[in-house]
């Protein structure tokens, strides 16, 4: 693979997933006052902290998947534990997509850009993800 072929793929992969780790981000902060109402019994903090969690597993199924696009004569994830990264992380952000489109429709775009970039790199991967041998 070409290295201007490397650099777009990381382009893309930072673009689209910026503003979700940013989001991401504020979830890891305000984790101490999701840990204290999950405590405390308060249901939100319940699908906070589920959404926090999916959205970290998720995105290091997205970092590997990369990893995976970018060398993959390396070793990598196993497909099994890769694929239910990426439906924990697709749930995650789909449900934070509908959160945030609630709130506000114009911020969708930008909250929905991970699950076409991880869709494009999972197409891209389809034989490893699908167990086959052949690349």
């Amino acid at each position: 693979m070409s290295k201007l072929k490397r650099a777009l793929y990381i382009f893309e992969f930072v673009v689209g997933f910026a503003p979700s780790i940013l989001l991401l981000t504020l979830g890891l902060i305000f984790s101490p006052a999701i840990l204290l109402g999950l405590f405390s019994g308060q249901p939100l903090s319940i699908l906070v902290f589920f959404l926090v969690a999916g959205g970290l597993v998720g995105f290091w199924g997205a970092i590997s998947l990369l990893g995976l696009t970018l060398y993959p004569e390396q070793e990598n994830t196993h497909p099994t534990k890769l694929k239910i990264y990426l439906v924990l992380g697709a749930l995650s952000s789909v449900v934070a997509s509908y959160s945030v489109s609630v709130i506000n429709i114009y911020l969708l775009p930008f909250t929905v850009t991970p699950l076409f970039v991880t869709l494009h790199l999972a197409f891209i991967q389809r034989h490893h993800l699908n167990g086959s041998t052949i690349a």
